[in-house]
């Protein structure tokens, strides 16, 4: 993202904290663990921890669209207590149904034991892949602030909201003021 570079040294407080958010969201170091289709399978060669930032996923320039093919799972749909929402970070799925597939048995069609409980269906509702249970294509960042609630199930009712569940899912460690700054520049997005 490059939108509000210009701003980096504007006079104007507002405008130098969305520059400062936009350099979190280009720079600020990310570990990606458990991505169901990015980082989950270390026998296809694909590593465990990604070292990234923002721009790992929302890579388009200065939209901030995923533009991977594949979609991924970052844990948004999984059920989850309501305890984890009130402690930062975790998001309240209470209200919505938890639902348990299972993989068929290609010999006998019958249900096996490899199942998967999710409150979001996600690709796997289109297109029937089991492995696609849970996964979704990450949304176009711009005119974000417009769409309350996020993510694909609604379980974030606010930026900040979205912010503490990606501290909590991947450790991002950020400052009050850096909390803030992101915040500031993904509304006006």
């Amino acid at each position: 993202m490059t939108l509000f570079d210009a701003w980096a040294n504007s006079p104007t407080p507002a405008r130098k904290n969305i520059a400062a958010g936009q350099a979190i969201f280009n720079s600020h170091p990310l570990a990606i663990t458990n991505v169901r289709g990015l980082n989950d399978n270390a026998a296809l060669g694909k590593p465990a921890v990604i070292m990234g930032n923002c721009t790992t996923c929302h890579d388009t320039p200065n939209v901030g669209n995923h533009s991977f093919p594949t979609p991924l799972n970052i844990g948004t749909g999984d059920p989850s207590p309501t305890s984890l929402f009130v402690n930062k970070g975790g998001l309240d799925t209470s209200y919505l149904p938890n639902i348990t597939v299972c993989r068929r048995d290609p010999a006998t069609g019958e249900p096996s034991k490899d199942c998967k409980t999710t409150t979001d269906l996600g690709q796997g509702l289109v297109d029937g892949k089991f492995d696609h249970i849970g996964k979704i294509k990450g949304p176009i960042l711009r005119g974000l602030s417009a769409r309350a609630p996020y993510f694909h199930n609604g379980s974030a009712q606010t930026l900040m909201d979205v912010l503490h569940f990606y501290e909590k899912r991947f450790g991002l460690v950020l400052t009050p003021q850096e909390e803030s700054d992101l915040v500031a520049f993904l509304g006006v997005l």
